[in-house]
């Protein structure tokens, strides 16, 4: 049964949402707060809080605002995902694992989540169960390029430059702008034997690392 202050928290929720969005996270948390206010368990609004907070790399406030989330919403799949990266962020590796997996085990179709347990098990060195990570995170989601991008960093280091060096160009193709995804297959060229084509892509990945970093002025830098 909808209540007033019901009503009232779910549209301040959205309106926190919203902030999140344009990257204004003090101002969505003090937006969130007062939907918290007009409803303790609204589960969805402690949900965004922790992910401002994330971004704001608050990260120990963010997992006690997902603890909330959960508590009202069990099956909330990435409120889990989301704890799991903010203790990844703090390196409780173990910990990050464990939410991931209950993610999974939620949502077998929540691609991003085989993404982040990919960057776990990569940082676990658990290197092939990191690519089978990123290889079912690609086949749920073919144009996620940070996916393809970050298997082919890993088939690198595998010594398998043939391999990268397709997965970087399948990266390419769904992200033209990708800057390290071009340092990577200049890498993969090199291992290849081919040096000249290496530094052509070297050239080009540095010419969009620096527009990149130019494009970003003083004011709309996070504080």
């Amino acid at each position: 049964m909808f209540t007033i202050k019901g009503i009232r928290s779910r549209i301040l929720t959205v309106k926190g949402k919203a902030r999140i969005k344009s990257g204004q996270f003090d101002e969505a948390i003090q937006v969130l707060n007062q939907a918290i206010i007009f409803d303790p368990y609204n589960f969805v609004a402690y949900y965004f809080r922790g992910n401002a907070r994330s971004a704001l790399k608050d990260f120990q406030e963010a997992i006690n605002d997902y603890n909330r989330c959960i508590i009202y919403k069990p099956s909330f799949a990435e409120a889990y995902l989301n704890r799991g990266n903010a203790f990844y962020q703090l390196n409780e590796l173990q910990h990050a694992l464990t939410e991931i997996e209950k993610s999974i085990e939620i949502n077998p179709q929540l691609s991003t989540a085989y993404c982040y347990r990919g960057i776990v098990r990569y940082d676990m060195q658990d290197l092939r169960g990191a690519i089978n990570d990123y290889s079912r995170a690609i086949k749920l989601d073919p144009y996620d390029a940070v996916s393809f991008y970050n298997r082919a960093n890993i088939k690198l280091q595998l010594e398998d430059p043939r391999g990268a060096l397709q997965d970087y160009n399948d990266a390419l193709k769904l992200d033209p702008g990708y800057a390290l995804a071009y340092i990577g297959r200049g890498n993969a060229k090199l291992a290849l034997g081919s040096t000249a084509a290496a530094e052509v892509d070297w050239k080009k990945g540095e010419k969009l690392h620096i527009r990149a970093e130019n494009k970003i002025t003083p004011d709309k830098r996070i504080k």
